[in-house]
């Protein structure tokens, strides 16, 4: 990746490095992959120059989507697949005590989090207050203001309340489905009687 030139071999390299989780059979080596790829980003960020960043920013997104991608693998029912991607992220990029990891790879993180919930998850399936526990931890926890900001931004992305309408439309077609149907009725016993004419 270090030498990789040219924006679309570099970018086809990130996603092939990100697919490297598909080969991966075992949760156990999926996940110490996983963080291992955290740990060796936070350990290198700091000696990546400005001339190589984008295509390390464009990593960082792929494995952010790659992680969402397992998680969300068989419609979010294993739980513990997205609490263990979770843990590794408030582990190491989310980490909000470890002076070691740069706030560089935080703000990215935060940044690129929702827009990658966003491409794996279109139909609104996913657990969202366990993905977003972690921003709410950051804003709770992170003694530093801009890392608070920024995590409070992304909580405030008009995207989230797609997925809770999403969930609340949802709950009242299935809670209020006799309700509409009374209203249904008493809607057509209206239109039953129609007046007198003059």
């Amino acid at each position: 990746m270090w030498m990789s030139d040219k924006p679309r071999t570099q970018q086809r390299l990130a996603r092939d490095l990100a697919d490297l989780l598909d080969a991966l059979r075992s949760k156990e080596n999926l996940f110490g992959f996983i963080e291992a790829f955290w740990k060796t980003m936070a350990r290198e960020w700091g000696n990546i120059d400005g001339l190589r960043m984008d295509k390390y920013l464009y990593l960082v997104r792929c494995y952010v989507n790659k992680g969402f991608e397992k998680a969300a693998k068989g419609g979010w029912e294993d739980e513990e697949m997205l609490e263990e991607y979770l843990k590794i992220l408030v582990d190491v990029p989310f980490n909000s005590r470890d002076h070691k990891i740069p706030n560089g790879l935080r703000y990215h993180v935060i940044d690129v989090y929702l827009d990658e919930l966003d491409k794996v998850d279109s139909d609104r399936n996913a657990p969202l207050e366990k993905i977003v526990g972690p921003l709410r931890q950051l804003v709770r926890d992170s003694p530093t203001k801009p890392v608070r900001t920024r995590a409070q931004e992304a909580l405030d992305d008009d995207r989230l309340a797609d997925w809770q309408n999403v969930g609340a439309s949802a709950e009242e077609s299935e809670g209020g489905e006799a309700e509409a149907q009374g209203d249904e009725d008493a809607q057509g016993a209206d239109e039953e009687f129609g007046g007198f004419e003059d």
